[in-house]
């Protein structure tokens, strides 16, 4: 893999506890399971985000009945073949499963998505491979940087990757393989790359393509193109979307500069638009919320969020309810509810 090495610093609005203390919310009854669809967990420098504070975030919004976990680098193998380290992140998150399983209660990372490497066309087969048994069960597809934006100052990773990885032929040839062994392509792409994705989802018709955080929406000034875009996608069955991530500083929000954290009726207002046309063009059976914790955590609360999306949803039918908050990334996903 081509990407250049991370940034000095992390485009990620620092968390600040003591901020967040300053919004204090009930969580809203919910009638149905919930599935956190995309969270992370790491242990870097000034940012800590593992199994306790995790699991301190969902014992607080209750509901949550299990959670996704997606790649982040984190506890890559330090030695052995380049290829295969990122096999020990899996192994990491499969670990943590096991072990919340045994204790009880909500079942943490019950569905893992992984970083192998797709540039390595059909020498990803063994990596995958191995993956799968890392995953003892819980492995379920991968994740690859592709987020680029000719603007160096739109990032929401420290990993730049190169532009046009999509049509890379390498690239292509490992995601062929995810078709091959069942498994799932998430990616996270900005609204500028949706044509680049369009193209790959309809060269591989048998792979399920869960395009991240609103399909990488970039504020108001470009929802026009961004709603036509993401419009042409929803027509290809094959694809589907996680509704979250709007805590990155890219979406256009900026809820980190006000004295407080925001409410769950700030948050439901502010987003209603562009989370209302992505249910609309892709429908309760394909859209999935998401936390995607601790990234969103520097602009809100766990419990909050999750409020702001009942807030959104409280309009709908039990069915279309229970397929956001869980149904779809169930199915999606192979999780048994």
């Amino acid at each position: 893999m081509t990407d250049r090495p991370p940034a000095a610093s992390s485009p990620h609005i620092p968390v600040r506890p003591e901020w967040l203390d300053l919004r204090d919310e009930s969580p809203l009854p919910f009638e149905a399971p919930i599935i956190d669809a995309h969270h992370h967990l790491w242990d870097r420098p000034g940012s800590r985000y593992l199994e306790a504070e995790l699991r301190e975030d969902i014992t607080q919004a209750g509901g949550v009945a299990a959670t996704i976990y997606v790649q982040c680098r984190s506890f890559y193998a330090a030695d052995g073949p380049e290829a295969f380290r990122p096999v020990a992140e899996v192994a990491f998150a499969a670990q943590l499963a096991a072990q919340a399983q045994a204790a009880g209660g909500p079942r943490l990372c019950a569905a893992i998505v992984g970083g192998a490497d797709l540039c390595l066309g059909d020498q990803v087969a063994p990596v995958l491979e191995a993956m799968q048994q890392a995953g003892a069960g819980r492995f379920r597809g991968i994740r690859n940087p592709l987020a680029w934006h000719p603007d160096p100052a739109i990032r929401s990773s420290p990993i730049l990757p190169p532009p046009g990885r999509m049509a890379d032929r390498r690239f292509r040839e490992g995601v062929a393989w995810l078709g091959r062994l069942g498994l799932t392509l998430d990616i996270w792409a900005y609204q500028t790359q949706l044509a680049e994705v369009f193209s790959l989802a309809a060269a591989f018709p048998n792979v399920s393509i869960v395009l991240d955080h609103l399909g990488g929406r970039l504020g108001e000034a470009q929802d026009q193109s961004w709603r036509a875009e993401l419009l042409a996608l929803s027509r290809l069955p094959n694809t589907y979307l996680k509704l979250g991530g709007l805590g990155m500083p890219v979406a256009g929000y900026r809820f980190h500069e006000a004295p407080v954290p925001p409410s769950s009726l700030v948050l439901a207002e502010a987003w209603r638009a562009p989370i209302m046309a992505c249910i609309e063009m892709f429908g309760p059976d394909r859209c999935m919320f998401e936390s995607n914790f601790p990234v969103d955590k520097g602009m809100f609360g766990y419990v909050t969020l999750w409020n702001a999306f009942k807030h959104l949803t409280e309009r709908f039918t039990r069915s279309e309810r229970s397929a956001l908050f869980g149904g779809t990334a169930s199915r999606v996903y192979d999780l048994a509810l």
